[in-house]
């Protein structure tokens, strides 16, 4: 088949976060299977461009924001909507990564007018929002896309009543994200390094993570923290809560890490931490279980109940203190720590292989190319 992806932004400091590692994922995971595959997406250039990467042609247009304030939902991509309507005519199908942006909304309409059929994944980043914008946005461009769309392709029970309470008549399947599986490196001679890689922006609680730490050092003389990713307004209040504390010898504050640069920080990682709330289905947790790396996440993880299951990771109330048990616990007991590597790679195998993830997708593009 003939198949185009969109999403939002891709960067070389893998800015835009977890949707844009899914989409990539899937782009070289159907290229494998013999589809021929495009990736457009909005990008920091100067004009398009167009490479080839993992079987797929990766199109790049330059990245405009209308402004600051409005983060991601203000970016629009010169020429990528043209682009995509040029080609049209030749596409069996689309997938959209949507968000409430100036990229994947108009994506999506111009596929709907040009008649080729898509699928739009949110990947919670379309929720029911009291959001001052969210309300008109939705009822000019998100409701319809979702309407129109042969499938919404959710992630989670939480984003399947989002949608319900958005746009009632989107037609709902579930879908996991996956990644590639690998045989994890080996964990003994890891340094006690307690990880966090994220973006520093509130939900992902990056001063929580500090004030865990300060409860960790103390009973783990040797730890050292590191909080590592961009900066979406939380950098200051991280250094203020390091300085507070007197942890400046124990932790360091990264910038934004390069996607290919993930993999080796989460080998080199003891523990890595995620407090996020209301996190949906995020890759990073994902690409520590394949680096063998123990996790430790909050119940409110989209996938909090599989890490149970298959005692993949610890999870936790959110609260600092009992971040700092958890933590703790994988630093002291090293049988805690190989339960919970066994644990995320019986997990990955059975249900998060991507090339099984391809697979599905494969079938439901088939059935909304019948449709369509």
């Amino acid at each position: 088949m003939k198949i185009a992806q969109v999403v939002t932004y891709l960067s070389p400091d893998g800015a835009f976060g977890g949707p844009t590692r899914v989409a990539e994922a899937q782009c070289a995971a159907l290229a494998e299977q013999g589809h021929e595959v495009q990736l457009f997406a909005a990008a920091p250039i100067d004009a398009p461009a167009e490479t080839l990467v993992d079987g797929y042609r990766l199109r790049l247009f330059p990245a405009r924001r209308l402004s600051s304030r409005l983060g991601f939902a203000g970016m629009r991509a010169v020429g990528l909507t043209p682009a995509l309507r040029r080609e049209a005519p030749f596409l069996d199908v689309a997938h959209v990564h949507l968000a409430r942006d100036l990229v994947t909304l108009p994506a999506a309409r111009a596929l709907k007018r040009t008649g080729v059929p898509y699928v739009v994944q949110p990947h919670g980043m379309i929720d029911a929002s009291d959001r001052v914008l969210a309300g008109p946005v939705d009822a000019l461009w998100t409701r319809s896309a979702l309407r129109e769309a042969e499938r919404v392709l959710t992630l989670t029970s939480q984003e399947d009543d989002d949608m319900a309470s958005i746009e009632p008549r989107a037609q709902v399947s579930r879908i996991r994200n996956g990644i590639r599986v690998e045989t994890p490196p080996a964990y003994e001679g890891r340094e006690q390094i307690v990880l966090f890689l994220a973006r520093l922006h509130p939900r992902k609680r990056p001063v929580a993570f500090v004030e865990m730490a300060a409860l960790v050092s103390a009973r783990c003389p040797e730890a050292r923290f590191v909080l590592a990713g961009p900066d979406e307004g939380e950098l200051a209040a991280a250094r203020q809560a390091v300085d507070r504390l007197g942890l400046a010898a124990v932790v360091e504050i990264h910038g934004a890490v390069s996607p290919d640069q993930t993999d080796a920080l989460l080998r080199s990682a003891g523990v890595y931490v995620l407090p996020s709330v209301g996190e949906v289905f995020p890759m990073t947790v994902l690409e520590a279980f394949r680096a063998g790396t123990p996790v430790v996440v909050t119940d409110s993880l989209g996938i909090s109940d599989d890490c149970r299951e298959y005692e993949a990771a610890i999870v936790t109330d959110g609260s600092v203190p009992s971040l700092a048990d958890a933590v703790a616990s994988v630093l002291n007991e090293r049988d805690q720590a190989l339960v919970l590597r066994s644990g995320a790679l019986d997990y990955l195998r059975e249900r998060l292989d991507i090339s099984s993830v391809a697979l599905s997708l494969s079938a439901l593009y088939e059935g909304a190319a019948e449709r369509g």
